[in-house]
């Protein structure tokens, strides 16, 4: 996934993909304001599963059109190491 999709394409996803993490995120507050501690560190915990998820479909279309990513996510490619073999 990645360049294979349209920019335009890429876009609707990306903005779909971003509204139900602020989705999730939104209702990790409402858990902590309003359950107990325990609840809120269950239910955090699983929605860190989610966020991931979520971040593993944008990456590629980020990384096909860093453009789309949102402001001071940096989908520059980075300059790898190399380690001793």
């Amino acid at each position: 996934m990645g360049k294979d999709i349209a920019k335009d394409v890429a876009l609707d996803v990306s903005k779909q993909l971003l509204d139900a993490y602020l989705s999730v995120e939104n209702a990790t507050r409402i858990i902590q304001e309003k359950c107990s501690k325990a609840e809120f560190e269950g239910f955090r915990s699983e929605a860190g599963k989610v966020a991931g998820g979520l971040y593993l479909l944008l990456e590629p279309l980020w990384k096909a059109y860093p453009d789309l990513a949102p402001e001071g996510v940096d989908m520059t490619p980075r300059e790898r190491k190399r380690g001793k073999r």
